[in-house]
Parts: structure tokens; C-alpha cells; sequence
């Protein structure tokens, strides 16, 4: 009788880093990062694709989706088998989490302060970023103290 065994531990820190990266990367593509309102029915909105995006929030927005991208790579990383990268990048993911909620942090910042006559808010580009920013950080610190 053959018996197969095949028991692998899953890194349960990378899995949710990965998903919450991959949710934060969709909703930085496909929503708004801001939004103002010029008076009227006149709405503006800043994202990768918009024409009323600041210089700040823009940058900080394309440093956003890289940096994401980088965290999905990291994650993807830690959950095969066999690594690309055989290094420990828990410290390096930690490093980009901190800057994923800085630079929206940046972002909502810049937006701000250049439409600060008018209404405005930040809309579903921002909110994801930065709630992944934050879980994610909390994530990789806990998975460092665990090691």
C-alpha cells in the first residue's frame, strides 16, 4: 500500500499579505485615487487615467502600483514551494508596506492642499492602498516576531 503524505506548511501571513495586495491594486486601477467638485454638476477626479490629477498625488499613485506589484512578487514568493528569492524578504515586505501607506498618505496630501478651494475627497484608489498598508505592515511585523 502506498501512502502519499504531502504536508505543507502555508504561510498564512504571505497568503493574506497576497490577497490584501492583489484587492489594493485592482481598486488603485479601477477607482478614483480623489475627487473634487468645481461647483455645478463639474466633478474632477484624480487616477492613473485622469486629466486632473496633481503632479504628487500622480507620482505617488504610479509609486503605489509598483511598490503593490513588488508586494504580490514578495508574497507569491514566500508561498512556493521551492523560492525564487531564497533570502528571508519579510523586512523588505515590511519596508514596502510602511511606504504603500506613506506615499498615499503623500498622495492624499498633495491632492488636498492643491484643490483645497473646492470639495473634496478621497475615493476607492486611496482607501485601498492604504487600509493594505496598514494590515500588511501589522502582518509582516507579526510574521518577523514569529520567526
Amino acid at each position: 500500500m502506498i501512502t502519499m503524505s504531502s504536508e505543507r506548511n502555508v504561510d498564512m501571513f504571505s497568503g493574506l499579505v497576497l490577497i490584501l495586495s492583489i484587492i489594493a491594486l485592482v481598486m488603485l486601477i479601477i477607482g478614483p485615487f480623489a475627487g473634487t467638485w468645481q461647483g455645478g454638476n463639474i466633478y474632477w477626479y484624480s487616477c492613473l487615467d485622469c486629466e486632473n490629477s496633481t503632479i504628487g498625488d500622480y507620482t505617488s499613485q504610479i509609486f503605489i502600483l509598483i511598490l503593490l506589484i513588488f508586494q504580490i512578487i514578495i508574497a507569491v514568493n514566500e508561498l512556493l514551494p521551492k523560492k525564487l528569492i531564497s533570502r528571508d524578504m519579510t523586512l523588505f515586505g515590511l519596508l514596502i508596506a510602511i511606504m504603500i501607506f506613506g506615499f498615499s498618505l503623500i498622495g492624499l496630501i498633495s491632492f488636498g492642499v492643491y484643490y483645497d478651494y473646492a470639495e473634496w475627497w478621497v475615493d476607492i484608489g486611496f482607501y485601498g492602498p492604504v487600509v493594505a498598508g496598514v494590515i500588511n505592515t501589522i502582518l509582516l511585523y507579526l510574521k518577523h516576531k514569529n520567526k
